[in-house]
């Protein structure tokens, strides 16, 4: 593919953007695109290098701010239409109780896996301190146990709690990430 046809195409599918910004990516990946060139790659190596024009472009909607997409949504299709609207008024006794359950629904789903997994995260570090306070009342004297048991909670507490920190910190991850997918997947759909 041409430097000339994968701008085009990259134009193409940048059009939800707004104008300005479209055309500051425009003239970056022409920049790439040139740079390229002068250190000796060709126009299809180059164009195979940045990848699809269809894949950079969804890169770059979904990195756009949601507020600027709806804001350039409203501004391409201007004011509503007569039948739009009473479409959308007729309707509503259908469609709105319909929305306001599916987001009651996703955001119960999304309080529940928080809060199971902050609760699972929390339990294991208190589950080791509590081991490693057994061990070290036996080591101290005011528990009676045998050595070999004191000793076995301080090292499985400590265990417990390193694998409890550990674990929060990847749950939290995994929790932070699966918010912004389903975050991007809104607003791909509000990009068709």
């Amino acid at each position: 593919m041409t430097k000339a046809e994968y701008l085009r195409r990259l134009r193409d599918c940048l059009a939800q953007m707004p104008a300005e910004e479209r055309e500051v990516q425009l003239a970056y990946y022409e920049e790439l695109f040139d740079d390229m060139l002068e250190d000796g790659m060709s126009e299809e190596e180059a164009a195979l290098k940045l990848g699809s024009p269809e894949s950079v472009a969804e890169t770059l909607l979904t990195e756009m701010p949601m507020a600027t997409l709806v804001r350039n949504r409203v501004k391409k299709e201007g004011r509503p239409k007569a039948l739009t609207i009473a479409l959308l008024i007729l309707g509503a006794p259908l469609w709105l109780p319909l929305l306001i359950a599916f987001l009651a629904v996703l955001l119960a789903l999304l309080i529940t896996l928080w809060a199971v997994g902050l609760s699972v995260g929390v339990v294991l570090p208190a589950v080791g301190l509590s081991l490693l306070a057994a061990g070290g009342a036996a080591l101290l004297g005011y528990v009676t146990l045998p050595l070999l048991y004191a000793l076995g909670f301080l090292f499985g507490g400590g265990g417990t709690l390193i694998l409890g920190v550990l674990l929060i910190a990847a749950i939290v991850r995994g929790l932070v990430l699966l918010c912004r997918w389903i975050w991007r997947g809104c607003k791909k759909a509000m990009l068709k």
